[in-house]
């Protein structure tokens, strides 16, 4: 026999993890990470997210300063070659990324 109520089930928040131990359960202290940048804590999810996007600047800056160094070496032909072929194939990823 199957009951129906009209009150919804409310799942119990379980605040019993410890500050500074591992959420998981169990009981790890929790260390400070050491990255290229600084040094964040566990906990804050602030500092985790200013780490990745100075990652992500930086490898935007490596990326952009081969792709000057690649156009200075290359010819006058082979560069407008290498234009035509970049324009393509962002056209190419732009109509995947709308087919989604």
């Amino acid at each position: 026999m199957l009951v129906i109520t009209k009150e919804k089930k409310v799942k119990k928040k379980e605040s019993g993890v410890e500050p500074g131990k591992c959420p998981c359960g169990c009981g790890e202290d929790l260390k400070p990470r050491d990255t290229p940048y600084w040094i964040i804590d566990d906990g804050d999810d602030e500092s985790k997210k200013q780490v990745f996007a100075e990652g992500c600047r930086e490898d935007d800056n490596r990326i952009a300063n081969a792709q000057r160094e690649l156009h200075s070496r290359m010819t006058e032909e082979d560069r407008s070659r290498a234009l035509k072929w970049a324009s393509y194939y962002q056209a190419l990823l732009q109509e995947d990324h709308e087919g989604c």
